[in-house]
């Protein structure tokens, strides 16, 4: 989806090519439920939601406007396979299993969301998570690596736009995106048959 399709506020949005790299590693395809934490404008989401009609969709973010922008992209594209929740990570989330999670942001609660991602995640489930700032990819790798998921795999997405400047162009960068996926190795507690 391209990112003129959105409905927009200052909430900050994953732009169209770090969602198409990180809907990727998600790996939706045979997915029946995706979580995506710190939402923001929901375009990650929404964008799954609409692309895989079997995928059960729930959101949470904790910012009203981000709340608002939600709603409104969710009345905009009628999507039906969507559960928006208002609160906090992890601590307003259901305790039941998922099958994919993103995590855009983290509300400084990255160490208490990757220890739910673990305790939720269904056996092969992925988790995907995008950072901008190096620190937190750091302590995110460690504390994969702690809670012994699999299949870690980091890249980092730089992102420049054509754009007019008098009589010339330029490519106007975007801030790179470190996106961080793995993959749950083991079984998961709340693993439904």
């Amino acid at each position: 989806m391209r990112d003129e399709e959105f409905l927009r506020n200052k909430v900050p949005m994953t732009k169209s090519e770090v969602r198409a790299i990180s809907l990727d590693k998600l790996d939706l395809s045979d997915k029946k439920r995706l979580l995506d934490i710190g939402a923001g404008t929901g375009s990650v989401s929404i964008q799954a939601a609409r692309q895989f009609p079997q995928l059960q969709v729930t959101a949470i973010e904790r910012n009203p406007q981000g709340i608002d922008i939600i709603q409104q992209n969710l009345n905009r594209f009628q999507l039906s396979n969507f559960h928006l929740i208002a609160g906090e990570a992890p601590k307003d989330l259901p305790l039941q299993a998922f099958d994919a999670i993103f995590v855009g942001g983290s509300g400084k609660h990255l160490a208490e969301i990757i220890q739910y991602a673990a305790q939720t995640l269904t056996n092969e489930g992925t988790l995907v998570l995008n950072f901008i700032l190096l620190e937190n990819a750091l302590q995110a790798q460690d504390i994969l690596e702690q809670y012994q998921f699999q299949k870690l795999e980091i890249v980092e997405i730089n992102v420049a736009k054509w754009h007019q400047l008098g009589s010339g162009h330029y490519f106007k960068p975007n801030n790179p995106t470190i996106v961080m996926a793995a993959c749950q190795g083991g079984q998961s507690k709340n693993e439904e048959n």
